[in-house]
C-alpha cells in the first residue's frame, strides 16, 4: 500500500462554491434611499402640493382691450461725404447697422434711423480715397445737429470719424 506524502492533501472541488445573489442587496439599497428621501423631502412636497390645491374657478373676465403702444421715438443719423475725385470705399456704421459701398460718386449721403431709447450706439464713418488722390470731407449729424466732421486727401487717404 502506498501512502501519499502529506503535502498533496485533498483535491480541490470540481465546481465553484455558490455565491449569494446580489439583487437582494441592490433592492435593499434602493428601498433605503427611497425611505430616507421620503423622510427628508416628504413634508416639503406635501406643503408644496397643498399650496397648489385648486380653489374655486375665478369668475370669467371680460376681454381686455389694450391700447396700441406709443410709437418708438427714433434718432435720425445722416452721413454726408463731399469733395473731389472718387472715393474707393465709404463705410457708415450706427450700432449694428453697417452701410458699406465701393466706388461711390460724390456727393454721397445715407440716412439711418435708430430707436432713441436704445443705449448710445456707436457711430463711425470711414472714407478711403481712391488712387487719384481724392479730396474728401465727411460728417455725420444726429437729428439735424452736426456731431463730428473731418477731411482727408491724397492717394488712398483715410478719413475716420467716430463718436469717441
Amino acid at each position: 500500500m502506498s501512502q501519499l506524502p502529506p503535502e498533496y492533501g485533498v483535491a480541490p472541488p470540481m465546481h465553484e462554491m455558490p455565491r449569494s445573489p446580489k439583487w437582494p442587496w441592490v433592492l435593499l439599497l434602493v428601498v433605503a434611499l427611497l425611505a430616507v428621501g421620503g423622510a427628508v423631502y416628504g413634508p416639503r412636497v406635501v406643503d408644496a402640493m397643498s399650496a397648489q390645491e385648486p380653489g374655486p374657478p375665478p369668475p370669467p373676465q371680460p376681454p381686455r382691450v389694450l391700447p396700441p403702444p406709443p410709437p418708438t421715438a427714433k434718432q435720425v443719423v445722416v452721413f454726408e461725404v463731399n469733395g473731389s475725385g472718387k472715393p474707393l470705399t465709404v463705410t457708415a456704421t450706427v450700432g449694428s447697422t453697417v452701410q458699406n459701398e465701393m466706388n461711390v460718386t460724390l456727393p454721397w449721403t445715407r440716412t439711418v434711423e435708430v430707436p432713441a431709447d436704445e443705449p448710445s450706439a456707436s457711430v463711425v464713418l470711414v472714407v478711403v480715397a481712391g488712387p487719384d488722390g481724392a479730396e474728401v470731407h465727411g460728417k455725420y449729424t444726429i437729428d439735424g445737429r452736426t456731431v463730428r466732421e473731418g477731411r482727408a486727401s491724397g492717394p488712398y487717404g483715410v478719413l475716420t470719424i467716430t463718436d469717441s
